[in-house]
């Protein structure tokens, strides 16, 4: 009888770590991991007749993540990067644009900046 009761007991504390476990990942104050909805895909257009070369950082601030994809002057580059990262020259280390979910698909024009 003793086995059995401790049995039961030792069940009834796996069931309550695994329920409490879960209530955990569901409090708002637990950030859950980005989902793939959080990633944009942009391009980057080079400087043009300013001829400048530009290295392109993308991270959560500057000097940090992925660094550095080259973008020519005259050329037009694909880029992802998640909402709420920046992207940044790898050189200086000046913020371009802060990534939002309405840059998917549009072009940022590097002349603009240089």
């Amino acid at each position: 009888m003793k086995k059995i009761s401790l049995v039961l007991v030792l069940l009834m504390f796996a069931v309550s770590a695994t329920f409490a476990s879960t209530i955990a990942s569901l409090d708002p104050s637990n950030p859950l991991p980005k989902t793939i909805a959080d990633r944009v895909s942009f391009r980057i257009k080079g400087t043009g007749s300013k001829n400048i070369m530009v290295t392109i950082g993308i991270g959560s601030q500057p000097g940090s993540g992925a660094c550095c994809s080259g973008v020519s002057p005259n050329t037009t580059a694909s880029f992802v990067g998640n909402v709420g990262d920046v992207v940044y020259d790898g050189k200086t280390r000046r913020v371009i644009t802060k990534i939002y979910k309405e840059l998917d698909g549009t072009t940022i024009d590097l002349s603009q900046y240089y």
